[in-house]
């Protein structure tokens, strides 16, 4: 008599599994999968970040260079206005390539013209 009661108890016991195994393992493997993913995107907000400091130098000689330029082009056009004969071939050849020359030199401004947005602090 002690078999209908034992398979009797076996199958309330398979009915009543809890969902708390399931559940738990699912809850952690989400949280290891959303500490993955903040450390990745930890790593490349560092890398972005070191990315734009190293680009910092770059565009100080950039702007060096590119203010040089303009003046020497600023002393270029001086010249052809002044009368001088290869200075005005110059001039008209960068014309030709769609360079503008203004013999006036822009307002001196310690700020680039190029926006830059800035990181969040750590």
């Amino acid at each position: 008599m002690s078999q209908p009661f034992e398979r009797a108890s076996m199958q309330e016991t398979e009915a009543t599994m809890s969902a708390f195994l399931p559940v738990l393992i699912l809850s952690l493997v989400m949280v290891a999968w959303f500490g993955f993913q903040a450390a990745q995107l930890r790593n490349e907000r560092d890398a972005m970040r070191e990315l734009m400091t190293n680009q910092d130098k770059q565009m100080q000689e950039s702007k060096k260079l590119r203010d040089s330029l303009d003046a020497i082009a600023r002393g270029t056009a001086q010249l052809a206005d002044a009368g001088n004969a290869n200075a005005r071939l110059v001039i008209d050849e960068l014309k030709k390539r769609g360079v503008t020359v203004n013999p006036n030199p822009p307002a001196t401004s310690s700020e680039s013209t190029t926006p830059v947005v800035p990181m969040p602090a750590k």
